[in-house]
Formats: C-alpha cells, sequence, structure tokens
C-alpha cells in the first residue's frame, strides 16, 4: 500500500551519502551526455567515424535501440506506474487508459510538427519537391529537342544530387530539433527523480542507467546534429543544452527534497503525463526518423552485411538498454 501523504521509500535513507553520490551523479552524467552528443559532431572531421560511413551507422543502430527501449520500456513503465497509483482518484484516471491515450496523441503531434517543419524547412531553402519536379519536367519537355552534351548532364546530375544533399540536411534539422525535445522533456523528469531521493539503494541503480541512457541517447542526437550541417554555435548550444539538462534536474530535485512528496496527486499526474509525452515522442523518432530512416536508406539497402550488423546492434542496444530496468 502506498503512503500517499509522505515519503515512500523510508528505507536504506542515509541523506549525506546520497548527496555525495547526487553530486557526482551530476558531474559524471554531464561528462557522459557531453561525451555522447560530442563524439558524432567532432567525427565529422575523422574518416573513421564519418556520420555517412558505415561505422558510424552501426552506432547510430546502437544508440536507436536505446532511444526505442528508453521510451518503451522505461518511460512508459514509469509514466502507467504514476498514473495508474492508488493515490489518485479513481475519476477519471481509473477509468480509462491515459498513459497510452497521451503517448499515442504524442505520436500523432511529433508527426504532424516532424512533417510541417520538413515543409518549412524545404521550403525556406528553395528544396520544395514539387519545384523539383517541375525543373526535371522543364530538362525533358519533348518540345525541348536541342541535343544537349554530356557537360551539360553532369552539371544536372550534380545539382540533383546537391538538392537531394540539402533536403536530406533539412530533414535532419528538423528530426534532431523534435528528437532533442522528446530527449529533454524526460531527462529533466528522471533528473528530479533521482534528485530527490534520499536512498543510496535507489540512486546507486539509477545513476548507473542514467550515464548508460544519456551516452548513447547522446549519440544518436549528435549523429543528427551532425548530420544536419548546423553552424558551429549551433551544434555547440544543442550539444550543451542536451549535456546539462539531466544534471539540471538532479539539482532541481535536490532543491526541492525536503519538500517533495513523490506520491502526491500532483506530482504523480505532472511526472505521468510529462513521462507518457516523452514516451510517445521517442518511441515515434527511434522508429521514423532513425530506425526506419536508416534502414530504408540506400547505404543499407544495398549492403546485406551492413543490414545485418545493424540489426545486431539495434537489438543489442534495445535489450541493453531494456535488461536496465531490472535496477533503475
Amino acid at each position: 500500500m502506498e503512503d500517499c501523504g509522505g515519503e515512500s521509500d523510508v528505507n536504506g535513507v542515509n541523506k549525506a551519502l546520497a548527496l555525495r553520490l547526487k553530486g557526482g551523479a551530476i558531474a559524471v552524467i554531464f561528462v557522459a551526455s557531453s561525451l555522447g552528443v560530442a563524439i558524432p559532431i567532432v567525427g565529422k572531421k575523422l574518416k573513421w567515424l564519418q556520420v555517412n560511413g558505415n561505422s558510424f551507422l552501426v552506432a547510430k543502430s546502437f544508440a536507436a535501440g536505446v532511444v526505442l527501449a528508453t521510451g518503451f520500456v522505461h518511460i512508459l513503465g514509469d509514466a502507467s506506474e504514476r498514473l495508474t497509483s492508488p493515490c489518485l482518484s479513481e475519476m477519471p484516471w481509473g477509468k480509462f487508459p491515459w498513459t497510452g491515450f497521451i503517448a499515442m496523441m504524442s505520436v500523432v503531434i511529433a508527426l504532424a510538427v516532424d512533417v510541417l517543419s520538413t515543409g518549412f524547412v524545404q521550403r525556406k531553402y528553395g528544396l520544395d519537391s514539387h519545384a523539383h519536379v517541375a525543373d526535371d519536367s522543364t530538362i525533358s519537355s519533348p518540345s525541348d529537342c536541342r541535343p544537349v552534351d554530356e557537360e551539360q548532364n553532369a552539371i544536372a546530375t550534380q545539382t540533383d544530387q546537391e538538392k537531394e544533399a540539402q533536403r536530406l540536411k533539412a530533414r535532419y534539422v528538423v528530426i534532431s530539433q523534435v528528437l532533442e525535445f522528446g530527449i529533454i522533456t524526460h531527462s529533466v523528469i528522471i533528473g528530479m527523480s533521482l534528485g530527490v531521493s534520499d536512498s543510496p539503494r535507489t540512486i546507486r541503480p539509477l545513476f548507473a542507467a542514467l550515464v548508460f541512457h544519456q551516452f548513447f541517447e547522446g549519440i544518436a542526437l549528435g549523429g543528427c546534429i551532425a548530420q544536419a550541417g548546423f553552424k558551429s554555435l549551433s551544434s555547440v548550444t544543442m550539444a550543451c543544452f542536451f549535456a546539462a539538462t539531466t544534471p539540471i534536474g538532479i539539482a532541481l530535485g535536490i532543491g526541492i527534497s525536503s519538500s517533495y512528496n513523490e506520491n502526491s496527486p500532483t506530482s504523480l499526474i505532472t511526472q505521468g503525463v510529462f513521462d507518457s509525452v516523452a514516451a510517445g515522442i521517442l518511441i515515434y523518432m527511434a522508429l521514423v526518423d532513425l530506425i526506419a530512416h536508416d534502414f530504408l536508406g540506400a547505404p543499407m539497402m544495398g549492403n546485406t552485411r551492413l543490414q545485418a550488423i545493424c540489426f545486431f546492434s539495434l537489438f543489442f542496444g534495445a535489450v541493453a538498454m531494456a535488461s536496465l530496468a531490472i535496477w533503475a
């Protein structure tokens, strides 16, 4: 039976040790997050870690598995536990599966934002697909029967390739920003969960899980940032924002730990709703913008060996992250 009026975790409380662990968590998680998000961004300058290379695709597949498991196993489970808590009133929280509904609506909204934002960015940079088709039809118009020499064909092909590359960059601009929003939404909540706890037995496994989680989510996000081709300042800003979010959440948790009641209706509803939203966004981003985008892309579709390696990497990443739910 949950204690809805006070601390639910009174066993193993050691505030002094817990505070030291939380201080260490802030530093270590910040470093792990920074390292994860920086590897792909800095790796653009290294041949073996090019963002369009096979090695990076394998690493990104593992990271996509981590993001997928985070959404399905960790966040969605936490959200369901909070929104079905006996500390909440039966009406409306006990009468409807709010967790799944909120996550589902988050997926739909994420799709809408994804589509609209991608269209906006493409139009902004003159990459509208209709305009592209019109250009092609103009080139191949029956009324224009003049022979085109090889040089002109080469120029036209190069232009098409450049437009496609720009279109992909525009796509990654949107992917990176939506993905970062989903990660940050959850990171603040999970950081606060660690920060408010005074039990070292609770903090230690959560600490370890967060280091693993933030590092590989950083790789996924950093890869999208690198592929989007942001300017250096924008890339650094996004990377720092990601790296600082969980430590900020922990610091906020420490600040409110003396008055915080994790089983109060306000806390349960707030965390449950935010977790449901984050779960929906991360599941959508993992399946559509990370997994499907890469696995159905030209580099992987034309390479059976690479496909097999990336499938294994994806599976291993998902299982590894899901396994951490045993401890945290």
